[in-house]
Parts: structure tokens; C-alpha cells; sequence
């Protein structure tokens, strides 16, 4: 296998423009009348090109939606195959992966469960990450395409209770952030703004910002959008160019808005909360689903996460004949229901207490309930959409709640926003339309507009097409790999 650069264009016609400009050596072999695989002279003559007028979209491969799925389908039947054991070594591998990495030591038993582990490894679902660690103790990764691990079965009916006159206000929820956060840094990479020395960006780029936004910015942020701003640092969805201090924004930020409103949520408490503490997150999720409108008894929510989940958080290991917590030191603590009050519950509560800073919870002595944020992050249950009206101007309006943070960040990838306020204005154009395309397929975009709007003109759909064909009428793919 080889990864090459490999030029397509629209039609063989074509071919003799871009040949008149950089030349018979700029090319390797033809894969096709319209595909053939460029040297590194092509590569160097980009700006050249543009020069000429003609201006290459550049891709990098990537799997389609189709080889995903093939991919995955394998990867099912494979886990299929696992014996029971195995495979449950998989699952709480998975419930602890932070970025698809675990950490051995922490998920099964080293001595214990070996030979799980090395069925794992064999199998191709996880591969041991080189260190100095002793063995199966070290770090693993796991298969990218590894679905979610089955959700726990729990029963926290008994912990249901009313909610009580001393729970704490509501604190600002995700869903508003992840919204601004999403508008943000689609302008970011519009404008590709530039930070001072002190750090902060200067006045021209916040102008520029503010003309992305639609939002009156007088030479600062202000304090919707530092904090939106602040998100996406902690976040590591921007970076900053130390040379030029211009600021970017990362291909992670994508798959941290994937999916609906609920699934984004998630995805946001999943960064914010350590790896060894995500595999309670289920567990709270079941316990507000399962409170309607109520609370949950705090008490009564620990006593049967010990009953029911024991092994929520650590996987024990067994030395001498009898369980104890993980310890490569060689310090063993017993696995009695004392030291989970004293370990588990402790770090339960630690879990809680970041819920309610993200305005998931509400809490009291004893008691949390969940917020409106909450609630939809687990019932997974999204209220009806409105509908957003798009008009042969390609003008869109947005009402509240119309769509996703996900939605949004393409939406103002592929358009501008002329207009924020209760209901948010935008302007579809050819500019963003052409730079999303880079990542995207035109089907995307149209798919998106149809899944929100009742009905896209056709004048659209025609001004939308003629756009698509102008900006890949010569596609540069990095990237590809071939025999």
C-alpha cells in the first residue's frame, strides 16, 4: 500500500488548462480519464495555479459512509464470535476509554484476565500502546470502529423521591455554550483570527468576527463569546499558531457536535469528566430518567449502585484468593462494601458535583435532581422541532430550538449569519459553500436543509448545484491509498 496525491476533475477537457500551466511532469500514472495521481511538482504549484484561475479543491481521503459501516459490521460479527468472558473484558474496556485509550491496570485483572486481553489483541480490537508498564498493565487502544459498550441494566426506583425546597438553583446549562461554541468556531475558521502578544485577539479579527456572528461587538468579545471561546480551548478544539498567533480550529470539534442535541451533551460531559469516572455517568443517566419530575435520594442511589454495579468504576483483582483493589505498589485494599463508601461513592459524589457545575443537576444535602439540560441529556428525549423557513434569497430563519449544535456549526460553515437575535437570520453563499466542501459532500448540506425545512426551493437546490460543479471542477485528494 502507498498514499498518494491523486487529482480528479470534472471532465477529460480539462486536463489540458492545468497542463499548460504546470506541465507533463506534474503527473504519474492515470487511474482513470478523469483521476491520475500527481507528483510533488503539482503539490508546489497550487498558488501558481490560482493564478492562472484555476483553483484545485484539496481533499484529504477518507472512509466513506458506506466503508464505515462495512467496517463496523465486521468488526460485530467478530465481537459475536468472543466468548462470554472476553467479551465482557471488551465492554468495560470501552466504558473506560477516554479517546479510545485505557489504561490496562485499571480495567481487568493483569494476572486474572490475561488471557482475555491476548484474545482481545489477537482479534485486532485493542493493541498495546509501547511503554515501560509491566504486562497488561500499560495502555491499550481500542479498534476505532468499536461500537458503544452495552448501558448497564439498573433499577433506581427506590432512590425516586420529590424534589426538595433546598436544591439548589439551576446553573447555565451546556446546550446554550455548545450552540455559541459551534457559531464561534465556524467564524474562526472563516476569519482565522490573530491573537496579540497578551494573548488576546485584536480588534480587527473581533471585527471580522463580529460581521460572522451577527453580533455588535465593540473591539472585545464580550461575555457571551469569551466564554464560548473559553469552551473551546478547554475543549482542545482550537489551537493557536505560534509563529503567525493565528487561531484554528481543530478537526476534533466535528465529532464533539455529532448527532442531536442529547448526543452532544453527552459528548461534552464525557470531555469534562476524567476517564475513570465516565463509566458513572450511565448510572446517573438511568437515575434521572427513571425520577420522571422528580429527585433521586443520594444515599439510596449509592446503596444500589453497590448492589446492582459493584465493579462501576474499578475492576478488582484477585490476589490470594480473595478480591481486592487494583495495586501494582503491592498495597491490597479488601473488596468489601465498606471501602466502596469510602473510595466509590467518594468519587460518585466528585462525579455529581462536576454535573451540577455543567448545569446538569441541581443539588442538595442528600438529594440532586436533574436540570432541563439534564433531563434531555438522559431521557434522550428532544421536544419538537420548529421548522426553519428558507427562501429563494437563500436567506434561512432559525427559530429557537430548530436545530442542532451540530446543524448550526455547518450552517454557518456553508452561510453567514446576517441576523441573531430570538429568531437568527442567515445568508447561504458560495464562499463557505466551496470551503465546506473541502470536508463535506453537497449531499450533506442538502440533506441537512431537508431534514429542517418544510420545503427547499428549487432555486436553491439549482443555485446550490452550479456552485458544487464550479468548486470541484479540479479536486486535489491527499491521502489516497492505493495497491
Amino acid at each position: 500500500m502507498r498514499a498518494v496525491s491523486v487529482l480528479e476533475v470534472a471532465r477529460e477537457g480539462l486536463w489540458g488548462p492545468l497542463e499548460a500551466v504546470v506541465g507533463a511532469d506534474a503527473f504519474h500514472e492515470a487511474l482513470s480519464p478523469t483521476r491520475r495521481v500527481v507528483t510533488d511538482a503539482l503539490e508546489h504549484q497550487v498558488a501558481a495555479l490560482a493564478h492562472a484561475g484555476i483553483r484545485l479543491l484539496v481533499r484529504h481521503a477518507h472512509r466513506s459512509a458506506e466503508e464505515v459501516a462495512e467496517a463496523r459490521a465486521d468488526l460485530t460479527r467478530t465481537i459475536a464470535r468472543l466468548p462470554v468472558r472476553t467479551r465482557e473484558v471488551l465492554w468495560r474496556a470501552a466504558a473506560h476509554a477516554r479517546d479510545g485509550v485505557v489504561l490496562g491496570s485499571h480495567v481487568w485483572d493483569p494476572m486474572e484476565e490475561a488471557r482475555y486481553v491476548r484474545e482481545l489483541h489477537g482479534a485486532g480490537l485493542i493493541r498495546a500502546i509501547p511503554d515501560d508498564s509491566e504486562p497488561f498493565h500499560g495502555r491499550y487502544r481500542l479498534h476505532e470502529d468499536l461500537p458503544e459498550p452495552p448501558e448497564h441494566e439498573y433499577d433506581f426506583e427506590e432512590a425516586s423521591m420529590e424534589e426538595t425546597d433546598d436544591l439548589a438553583p439551576a446553573r447555565p446549562g451546556p446546550i446554550d455554550l455548545l450552540h455559541d461554541a459551534a457559531s464561534l468556531a465556524a467564524a474562526i475558521g472563516h476569519v482565522v483570527p490573530k491573537r496579540t502578544l497578551k494573548g488576546e485577539l485584536d480588534k480587527s479579527s473581533v471585527k471580522k468576527l463580529a460581521a460572522r456572528l451577527g453580533a455588535p461587538l465593540d473591539g472585545h468579545l464580550g461575555p457571551r463569546w469569551s466564554l464560548a471561546l473559553r469552551a473551546l480551548e478547554l475543549l482542545d478544539a482550537v489551537r493557536t499558531e505560534p509563529i503567525r498567533r493565528t487561531l484554528h480550529v481543530e478537526p476534533g470539534l466535528e465529532p464533539l457536535l455529532a448527532g442531536n442535541t442529547a448526543d452532544a451533551v453527552d459528548h461534552l460531559v464525557h470531555r469534562l469528566v476524567d476517564a475513570d469516572l465516565q463509566p458513572v455517568l450511565p448510572a446517573v443517566r438511568a437515575a434521572i430518567a427513571q425520577c420522571t419530575d422528580g429527585a433521586v435520594d443520594e444515599m439510596i442511589f449509592l446503596e444500589l449502585v453497590a448492589e446492582q454495579h459493584r465493579d462501576i468504576v474499578f475492576a478488582p483483582w484477585r490476589r490470594d484468593g480473595r478480591f481486592v483493589y487494583p495495586e501494582p505498589a503491592g498495597d491490597r485494599l479488601p473488596w468489601t462494601d465498606e471501602a466502596f463508601e469510602l473510595i466509590e461513592a467518594r468519587l460518585i459524589r466528585e462525579t455529581l458535583g462536576i454535573l451540577e457545575r455543567l448545569g446538569m443537576i441541581r443539588r442538595a444535602p442528600g438529594v440532586f435532581a436533574p436540570t432541563v439540560d439534564g433531563k434531555l441529556w438522559a431521557t434522550r428525549e428532544e421536544p419538537p422541532a420548529p421548522p426553519v423557513w428558507l427562501g429563494s434569497d437563500l436567506e434561512a430563519l432559525v427559530p429557537p430550538h430548530a436545530i442542532t449544535p451540530w446543524e448550526r456549526y455547518q450552517l454557518e460553515r456553508f452561510g453567514r449569519c446576517i441576523g441573531r437575535d430570538v429568531v437568527d437570520r442567515y445568508r447561504l453563499e458560495r464562499e463557505g459553500l466551496e470551503a465546506w466542501l473541502a470536508t463535506h459532500e453537497l449531499a450533506d448540506a442538502l440533506g441537512l436543509l431537508e431534514r429542517r425545512c418544510p420545503n427547499v426551493p428549487a432555486s436553491v437546490r439549482e443555485t446550490l448545484d452550479e456552485w458544487h460543479r464550479a468548486a470541484t471542477a479540479y479536486v486535489l485528494t491527499r491521502g489516497v491509498l492505493l495497491r
